[in-house]
């Protein structure tokens, strides 16, 4: 069997650092050349990783630290993101008490809303926000009404939303964050088993609230949720590739 590459387990026992909030295996770390660093911090960025590996490297003893100049950009990519965390943050509660003012729950989906398993949530690096929204009294007003009625009220606000890009969600920028306001947490369109998949999933979405930074509260699916729907979401992207970005979230 061919052996890992040395990067490659690099990043992987500072993922697991991370994660476990506990120091990396130092013998791993002992005569790491320039150019494994810099391959080990490629591989971590090209997995959605870079900013979770940051918290392992933060971890090592000075002695074995990446070279200065790779140190300081890892940095900086940590504090941008933490940055955008923050934005993400605050628009996600935003629209959640927007959306409640017209009848309408927003539980948080994938990127913001798993942040909130991980030991550092603003490490959790994601690329847009995924917002399911539905009715929170369907005797008044229909699920698939109130999901219309929060692209309604985007629109009102001079936002544009885009409805062709899939059948499960629209898209709209607010604030400068990317959201995908979900009509169904599946393609259900995609095999025949989905829609079975489909329909547990809303019968166990039970909502729990978690707080983010800032203080920020919103709603995320249950655990029970979480552990198929990742699971089974990481399997629908499958043809495309998976990452270790995909991976950590479920673990």
């Amino acid at each position: 069997m061919k052996e890992m590459p040395h990067p490659l387990r690099m990043v992987l026992e500072l993922m697991k650092a991370s994660l476990h909030s506990e120091s990396p295996s130092t013998t791993l770390f002992e005569n790491v050349t320039p150019q494994e660093w810099k391959e080990c911090a490629q591989l971590a960025s090209k997995q959605g990783v870079l900013v979770l590996a940051w918290d392992g490297v933060s971890r090592l003893p000075t002695n074995l630290l990446p070279p200065r100049k790779l140190q300081i950009s890892w940095q900086l990519a940590a504090e941008n993101y933490e940055k955008n965390y923050e934005q993400y943050c605050l628009v996600a509660e935003e629209l959640t008490n927007l959306y409640a003012q017209h009848g309408i729950q927003t539980v948080v989906l994938k990127g913001v809303g798993l942040s909130s398993y991980y030991p550092i949530p603003s490490h959790r690096e994601g690329g847009d926000l995924d917002l399911y929204t539905y009715s929170a009294n369907p005797e008044t007003m229909t699920h698939q009404e109130a999901n219309a009625l929060a692209e309604k009220l985007m629109e009102e606000k001079g936002i544009e939303i885009e409805r062709d890009h899939s059948d499960k969600h629209s898209n709209f920028t607010y604030k400068g964050v990317p959201i995908e306001n979900h009509h169904t947490f599946l393609d259900v369109k995609s095999c025949e088993l989905t829609p079975i998949v489909e329909k547990w999933l809303t019968d166990n979405l039970k909502p729990q609230t978690v707080q983010l930074t800032g203080g920020r509260h919103i709603l995320i699916p249950s655990d029970k949720f979480n552990v198929l729907f990742v699971f089974y979401h990481t399997a629908q992207h499958y043809g495309s590739g998976i990452a270790l970005h995909h991976l950590y979230d479920w673990a």
